[in-house]
C-alpha cells in the first residue's frame, strides 16, 4: 500500500497547485454525479396528484356563486321555472417548444374549425349540443368565445347538460388536426413539474423543502429511542469538528489547517457516493443523514491532524540547514510522511477491517452503514496522502513567508523608560535573560487572553520544543481495542434500535405512511376565480341576459380545460449548410451556461478562482519582499534564469535609459486634394534577434512622428444665443435596448459602449445603469465622459443652461487631470494670465505670472517692479525650508504622555523616529520634532525637507510610519488624528508665523528717492509713515497674526493660481511682515519683506497641468532640481516674495498718493467691462458721463518688455 502512495505522494508535494486543481476539478464531476442521481431519485417525486376535478357555479343576482356537484345534477335533472343547466369547456392552444417563433398564435381558424367540422362520437355536430343563450336558436349563435392572439389563446366551448364527454371523446380520438399549416396535437395538459426537469435553484428549494417534510413526518411517528441517539450522533459530529479546531490551534493555525483538513473530507465524501453507486452500495436519504454523523466519528481527523503535527514538528520546517539554504517545502512534507505514514496507514487498515466484519454481517443496516463507511475511509486516505499533502506544501511555503516578513520587519531597538524626575533608564533585557523574558511574555496577561487560552488553548502550543505530546508514541493495541470495542457496542446498539436498518425503515413507512386517508388532501377543482374563466362567465351571464331581458339564474359545470399543442409545419425556405455545427456549438453552450449557472456550482468556482488568486498574489508578495536567506539572495543579485533544451540566458536588471529626444519628421506638404505625404527616411540596419526587449512607448512615439502633420479645421464656438441649427438629429434606441447592449455587448464595456451614441449613454446614466462619477473609467474616452457629465448635470438642474453655457470644454488634457486634481469634471475655468515686471531678483531677470480678475492687480506689481529694478533689484534669503505635520496622540495618563514626550526629545527616541521617518521617502529629511501637552494629549510636530514636493502626502506617509514606531513604545497609545490642527495646515496660526512653515523667505530692496518721486508719485518720508501706521499700528490694533502688510495675499493667489499651487494655502502662505524706512540720510528707502511660511512646490498637485507646467518652465522651475532636490520650490518661494515686495511698494505709494480709488476707476470699473442688469432699471434723472483723456501713443522704440505703467 505505501508503496502505491509513496508515488503519488511524491508528485503532490512537488506539484501542489496543479494537484489542488485537478482534485478539484474531479470533485466538481462527482458533484455533478451526484446532482444527477438526488434529481431522478424516486425520493423526491411528488406525492400530490395533478389532475384537476370540475367546478359549480351558480349565476343567481348577477352574481356567481360556487355549488355542489349536486346542486348542479339536481339543475340538471329537475329543471325548474327560470333554472337552467349547461356545460363549460375550455381548449387552451400552446405553441410547441421547439417552434422558434415571435409571432403570436390565433386560435380563431382552429375554432372555427372545431366548432363547424368537428362531430361528436354519436355524429351530432356541435350546434346541436351547444348552448344558447336564451334558447332561442333562431336568432343568436351558440356561446363561444375565443381571446385575442398570444401566447396561449383560450376557446370556450358551451355545451347541453351530458353533451360534452361526447364531443371531447371525439376531439381525443382525432388527436391531430391541421389547418392553415398548422398541426396541433391533443396534449395530455399541464402537469406537475418533476424534479428532473425543474432548472437553477427552483430543485434545488423543492429536494431542501421534501427533505424537510420527509423528516418532520418520520420524526412525528418516530420512537423516542430513535431520535435520542440520532441527536447523540449529532452532539458527537459537532464535538468532532471543535476538536479539529482546538487541536489545528495547537499547531499554530486557527483557520487554515483546519480548513484544508475539513475540505479533503469534503471532497473524499463527494468521491465516496458516487463509487458507492456504482458498487450498488444502497444510499437511502433518509438513512444517509441519520447515518451522517456517525460517519464523520468514524472517519475522524486525527490522522491528518498527526501527519500536520509532523510536519510542523519538522526541525527545517522554517530554520535553513547548515549550509544556509532551505529545504524545499516538498522534501519537508515527505520526510515527515515518511515518519508516520507507516502508523496512518496501520490505523486506516484497521479500521477498514473492522468495517468489514460489520459488512459482512446479517444486521439490518449495520451492513448498509459500514459498507459506506469502509469506502468513505478508503477515500480519505487516498486525499490524505494526495490533496492533503498538497496542502500542507501550500501551508509551508506561506508560513515561511510570514516568518521572513516578520524577520525584515522587526527591529532590535532598546527598551527605555523614564523616571519621575526625567531621566532615562535602560531595560534590564539582556541576552542572557532573553529567553526567560520571552517565555514570560509570552504567558497571557490579562483576564480575555486567560479566558481565550483556557477554553480554546494556546495558539502553537503543541509546537513547543519540550512539549512531551510532540515525541510520545501511540500503541496500536489499544487503538485497535478502542475500536473493536466500539464496533461492537454499535452493533448491538444499532441491532436494537433499528434506527438505521432499511428493512425495518420500510417496514415502518408501510405501517406508518407519510399521509394517513385522512391525511390525504383531494385534487383541486379549477379556480373560476382566475381572470381567464371570470371573464368567460361574465359574458355568459351579459349574454343570457340580453336575450331574456330579465335576470336568469343558471347552474355551471366547469371542466378541466384541454391543452392542444400547436406546431407550425412550414419549412424555412433557406438553411445554412453549416446549421448543424451551429446548433451543437449552440447546444454545447446552453448546456454549459446552464452548468455554470448551478447555485452550487457557480458559489463553488467563485470561491475557488478568489482563493487561487489570493494565495498566488500572496506568495507573490513573500518573493517580492526578500527572505533573506541565500537562495532569495542568489535570485536578488543573479537574477533570473530561462533554460530550455537549446540555450538558456539570463536578463540581468537593465540600466535605465534617458529618453532621447527625436526631432519630428519632415513633411512634404502637398496639394490640398492629396495626402499629405512623408519623406522616407534612410533604411535601418537589422537588428539582432537576441537583442534588448523592444520598449513599446519608443514604438509608439516614432510611428507618430512619421505620420503627417495636418492642422485640425477651424471649429465655430457654439454659445446659447447661436444653437447649432445643422446638428444631426441623432437616432435614440429605447432602454431595454441599449441596456441590453451595455450588459450583454463585446468587452472590455468601453467597447459595447462605443455602439451608444450620447443620447443613449445619457439615458443609461439617467436610470441609474451608470454611475455619473464613473463615466472615464467605463467609456475610456476622456473628452465624451465629460460631454455626457456636463450634458447629465444640466439637465438635472433648475435652470439647464450649463449644457450650452461658455465653460469651455474641449483642447484640455483631462488625462493629467483624472484620478488627481479633480474629479466630475464638466469642463475647465479659465482665468486671465497676466505678465508683471520682469523684475530683477538675485541678479537675474524673471517675469512674474500672475492668473487673476482683479483688475490694476498686474499693473500695479509691474510699477512696482519697475521701481525696484531702478535701484538694483531685490536680494532674497532663505532662512528656513520644512513641511510640517502635528498629529495628536491620547494616552491614559498625564505620566504616560510625559514619558512619551521625554522619549521623542531624548537622543535616542529622536534618533530611532527619525530612522523610522525618513525610510519612506528619499527627500524626506526630519529637521526638527516640537511636542506640546494639553492634558493627556500630546501633539508632536514633525518638520522635514520635502525636496521640490509642496510635501503633504511625504509628511502624512512618514508621520504615520513614525507613530508606528512610537506605538512600539508606548501601545497603549491611541492616534486621535494625523493632523491635529498643531501643524497649522490652511489656517491662520501662530505657530506658523513664530517657527515657520514650507519656505521661511526674508527680501530686501533699496529704492533711490528720484524713483519714489518719479515713478512712485510720492517721498520716502510719506511711504514710511504710511506703512507704519498702517501695517504695523493699524494690525496690531486689529490684533492680526501674520498680516503686517498691505494686500500679500494678493499678489501671492495670483502666482499661486498660474504656477499650479494650492490657492487655500494662501491662508498660512500669506503671512508678511513688510518694513520700510529711509536710507542714505533719508534721501533713498530700505524696504524688506519677511515671509516665514511659503508653502509651493514644482512637483505635484496642480504642477502637473500642462498650462502651469508651461509657466513653471517660463520660470525656469519646472519639476525636480536634478542635483540640488528642492532647488526649485526654493527660487519660486523667493520670486513670490519679490512680487509681494513689488505689490505693497506700489499700493503703499498709491495711499500715499491718494491714486488708489482713479486707478481703479479706470482700469476696473470700466462701462464697456461692466456688465448689463439683469432687469430693467427704475426710470431716473439722466447723468453726465465723464470721460477718461486719451492716452498718447507710445513708440515702439520706447516700449519695454512687460512693462505696464499706471497711470
Amino acid at each position: 500500500m505505501r508503496a502505491l502512495l509513496r508515488p503519488l505522494s511524491t508528485h503532490t508535494v512537488f506539484s501542489p497547485i496543479e494537484t489542488i486543481v485537478t482534485v478539484f476539478v474531479l470533485a466538481t464531476l462527482a458533484y455533478f454525479h451526484i446532482l444527477s442521481g438526488i434529481k431522478h431519485s424516486s425520493f423526491f417525486e411528488s406525492t400530490q396528484p395533478p389532475a384537476l376535478r370540475p367546478a359549480y357555479a351558480r349565476l343567481t343576482d348577477g352574481e356567481w356563486v360556487a355549488v355542489t356537484q349536486h346542486d348542479w345534477a339536481e339543475a340538471w335533472k329537475h329543471p325548474e321555472d327560470g333554472l337552467e343547466a349547461l356545460e363549460l369547456q375550455q381548449v387552451v392552444f400552446t405553441l410547441d417548444d421547439k417552434a422558434h417563433t415571435a409571432t403570436p398564435l390565433d386560435a380563431s381558424a382552429v375554432a372555427q374549425h372545431l366548432v363547424s367540422e368537428l362531430p361528436s362520437l354519436s355524429g351530432k355536430a356541435y350546434p346541436s349540443i351547444c348552448h344558447y343563450p336564451g334558447s332561442n336558436l333562431s336568432s343568436v349563435a351558440c356561446f363561444t368565445t375565443v381571446s385575442e392572439p398570444g401566447a396561449s389563446p383560450v376557446l370556450t366551448l358551451s355545451f347541453k347538460p351530458g353533451s360534452r364527454e361526447d364531443w371531447i371523446g371525439a376531439l381525443k380520438q382525432a388527436k391531430n388536426l391541421i389547418v392553415d399549416g398548422v398541426k396541433y396535437e391533443l396534449d395530455a395538459g399541464k402537469r406537475q413539474e418533476s424534479i428532473g426537469e425543474m432548472k437553477s435553484s427552483k430543485w434545488v428549494a423543492y429536494a431542501l423543502s421534501a427533505l424537510v417534510l420527509r423528516f418532520w413526518e418520520l420524526t412525528k411517528k418516530a420512537d423516542s429511542l430513535d431520535i435520542l441517539v440520532v441527536l447523540t450522533g449529532y452532539i458527537l459530529m459537532h464535538v468532532t469538528f471543535m476538536r479539529l479546531f482546538l487541536s489545528s490551534r495547537a499547531l499554530g493555525s486557527n483557520f487554515w489547517l483546519s480548513t484544508g483538513i475539513f475540505s479533503s473530507a469534503i471532497v473524499s465524501f463527494l468521491f465516496t457516493l458516487p463509487l458507492c453507486r456504482s458498487l450498488d452500495i444502497p444510499l437511502d436519504p433518509i438513512a444517509l443523514t441519520e447515518a451522517l454523523p456517525f460517519l464523520v466519528c468514524t472517519v475522524g481527523f486525527d490522522k491528518p491532524l498527526r501527519l500536520a503535527r509532523a510536519v510542523m514538528a519538522h526541525p527545517h520546517m522554517i530554520k535553513p540547514q547548515e549550509d544556509g539554504r532551505m529545504k524545499a517545502a516538498g522534501e519537508v512534507v515527505l520526510e515527515a510522511l515518511d515518519r508516520v505514514g507507516n502508523m496512518i496507514l496501520r490505523d486506516y487498515a484497521l479500521e477498514i477491517a473492522v468495517l468489514l466484519v460489520g459488512v459482512n454481517s446479517h444486521v439490518g443496516g449495520l451492513k448498509e452503514f459500514c459498507a459506506v463507511a469502509a469506502v468513505a475511509l478508503a477515500m480519505d486516505c487516498l486525499m490524505t496522502f494526495t490533496l492533503y499533502t498538497a496542502v500542507l506544501t501550500v501551508m509551508v511555503e506561506v508560513r515561511r513567508i510570514k516568518k521572513v516578513r516578520e524577520m525584515t520587519r522587526s527591529r532590535s531597538s532598546s527598551i527605555t523608560a523614564v523616571t519621575a524626575n526625567g531621566t532615562a533608564v535602560r531595560g534590564a533585557l539582556s541576552r542572557s535573560s532573553s529567553k526567560t523574558n520571552l517565555a514570560s511574555s509570552a504567558e497571557p496577561k490579562n483576564l480575555r487572553e486567560r479566558v481565550s487560552a483556557s477554553v480554546i488553548g494556546v495558539k502553537g502550543s503543541l509546537l513547543k520544543e519540550d512539549n512531551p505530546r510532540m515525541q510520545e508514541v501511540e500503541n496500536p493495541m489499544a487503538r485497535l481495542k478502542l475500536l473493536l470495542i466500539a464496533s461492537f457496542l454499535t452493533l448491538h446498539i444499532l441491532n436494537f434500535c433499528t434506527t438505521l436498518t432499511p428493512a425495518t425503515t420500510n417496514a415502518r413507512h408501510q405501517r406508518h405512511p407519510l399521509r394517513s386517508a385522512q391525511e390525504i388532501v383531494p385534487p383541486p377543482r379549477v379556480d373560476i376565480t382566475s381572470p381567464a374563466i371570470a371573464s368567460v362567465l361574465a359574458n355568459l351571464a351579459v349574454s343570457e341576459q340580453a336575450q331574456t331581458g330579465q335576470p336568469i339564474e343558471l347552474v355551471v359545470k366547469v371542466a378541466p380545460p384541454v391543452y392542444i399543442k400547436a406546431i407550425p409545419t412550414v419549412v424555412p425556405a433557406s438553411r445554412p449548410t453549416n446549421a448543424g455545427t451551429g446548433e451543437a456549438i449552440e447546444k454545447f453552450m446552453s448546456s454549459w451556461s446552464s452548468l455554470v449557472g448551478d447555485p452550487v456550482v457557480s458559489k463553488w468556482i467563485v470561491a475557488l478562482l478568489a482563493v487561487s488568486v489570493a494565495l498566488n498574489g500572496y506568495l507573490l508578495k513573500g518573493i517580492a519582499a526578500g527572505s533573506g536567506l541565500a537562495a532569495m539572495r542568489a535570485v536578488r543579485t543573479q537574477g533570473v534564469r530561462f533554460r530550455s533544451r537549446a540555450r538558456s540566458f539570463r536578463i540581468a536588471p537593465e540600466p535605465e535609459e534617458k529618453e532621447e529626444e527625436h526631432a519630428p519628421a519632415p513633411v512634404m506638404i502637398m496639394a490640398s486634394a492629396a495626402p499629405a505625404v512623408a519623406l522616407p527616411e534612410p533604411p535601418q540596419p537589422p537588428s539582432s534577434v537576441l537583442s534588448r526587449p523592444l520598449n513599446l512607448e519608443t514604438i509608439d512615439r516614432k510611428l507618430q512622428e512619421r505620420l503627417p502633420i495636418r492642422s485640425p479645421a477651424p471649429v465655430e464656438p457654439r454659445t446659447p444665443e447661436t444653437p447649432d441649427m445643422d446638428a444631426p438629429q441623432m437616432e435614440v434606441r429605447s432602454l431595454a435596448e441599449c441596456v441590453d447592449i451595455f450588459e450583454n455587448g463585446p468587452r472590455p464595456v468601453s467597447v459595447a459602449l462605443q455602439m451608444l451614441n450620447d443620447e443613449e449613454v445619457i439615458l443609461l446614466a439617467q436610470t441609474g445603469k451608470i454611475a455619473p462619477y464613473a463615466l472615464e473609467k467605463l467609456l475610456g474616452d476622456l473628452d465624451r465622459a465629460v460631454r455626457i457629465r456636463r450634458a447629465l448635470i444640466s439637465r438635472a438642474s433648475r435652470t439647464k443652461t450649463l449644457e450650452t453655457s461658455l465653460i469651455p470644454m474641449k483642447d484640455y488634457d483631462y488625462s493629467r487631470v483624472m484620478g488627481a486634481c479633480c474629479e466630475n469634471v464638466i469642463g475647465y475655468m479659465p482665468l486671465p494670465l497676466g505678465i508683471a515686471g520682469p523684475l530683477k531678483i538675485d541678479g537675474l531677470m524673471y517675469p512674474i505670472p500672475m492668473a487673476t480678475a482683479e483688475g490694476t492687480l498686474v499693473a500695479s506689481t509691474s510699477r512696482g517692479c519697475k521701481a525696484l529694478n531702478a535701484g538694483g533689484g531685490v536680494t532674497t534669503v532663505l532662512t528656513y525650508d520644512g513641511m510640517t505635520r502635528g498629529p495628536a496622540i491620547d494616552f491614559p495618563s498625564i505620566v504616560r504622555a510625559a514619558e512619551a514626550k521625554a522619549w521623542i526629545e531624548s537622543e535616542e527616541g529622536y534618533a530611532i523616529i527619525k530612522e523610522a521617518f525618513e525610510s519612506t521617502s528619499r527627500f524626506a529629511r526630519l529637521q526638527k520634532i516640537k511636542c506640546a501637552m494639553a492634558g493627556r494629549t500630546l501633539f508632536v510636530r514633525f518638520a522635514t525637507r520635502t525636496g521640490d514636493a509642496m510635501g503633504m502626502n511625504m509628511i502624512s506617509k512618514a508621520t504615520e510610519k513614525a507613530l508606528e514606531v512610537l506605538g512600539r513604545e508606548f501601545p497603549e497609545m491611541i492616534v486621535l488624528c494625523l493632523s491635529g490642527n498643531y501643524c497649522t495646515d490652511k489656517k491662520p496660526a501662530a505657530i506658523n508665523w513664530i517657527e515657520g512653515r514650507g519656505k521661511s523667505i526674508v527680501a530686501e530692496a533699496v529704492i533711490p528717492g528720484k524713483v519714489v518721486k518719479s515713478v512712485l508719485k510720492t517721498t520716502v518720508e510719506s511711504l514710511c509713515n504710511v506703512n507704519t501706521k498702517k501695517n504695523l499700528v493699524g494690525s496690531a490694533m486689529a490684533g492680526s497674526v501674520g498680516g503686517f502688510n498691505a494686500h500679500a495675499a494678493n499678489i501671492l493667489t495670483a502666482v499661486f493660481l498660474a504656477t499650479g499651487q494650492d490657492p487655500a494655502q494662501n491662508v498660512e502662505s500669506s503671512n508678511c511682515m513688510t518694513l520700510m524706512e529711509p536710507t542714505n540720510n533719508g534721501e533713498d528707502l530700505l524696504m524688506t519683506v519677511s515671509m516665514p511660511c511659503i508653502e509651493v512646490g514644482t512637483v505635484g498637485g496642480g504642477t502637473i497641468l500642462a498650462p502651469q507646467q508651461a509657466v513653471l518652465d517660463m520660470l525656469g522651475v519646472r519639476g525636480a532640481h536634478p542635483t540640488n532636490p528642492g532647488q526649485n520650490a526654493q527660487q519660486l518661494a523667493r520670486i513670490i516674495a519679490s512680487a509681494v515686495m513689488a505689490g505693497e511698494l506700489s499700493l503703499l505709494s498709491a495711499l500715499a498718493a491718494g491714486h488708489l480709488v482713479r486707478a481703479h476707476l479706470a482700469h476696473n470699473r470700466s462701462q464697456l467691462n461692466t456688465p448689463m442688469p439683469s432687469r430693467p432699471q427704475t426710470p431716473g434723472p439722466e447723468e453726465t458721463s465723464h470721460q477718461l483723456p486719451p492716452v498718447p501713443p507710445v513708440a515702439a522704440s520706447e516700449a519695454k518688455p512687460y512693462v505696464v505703467e499706471a497711470k
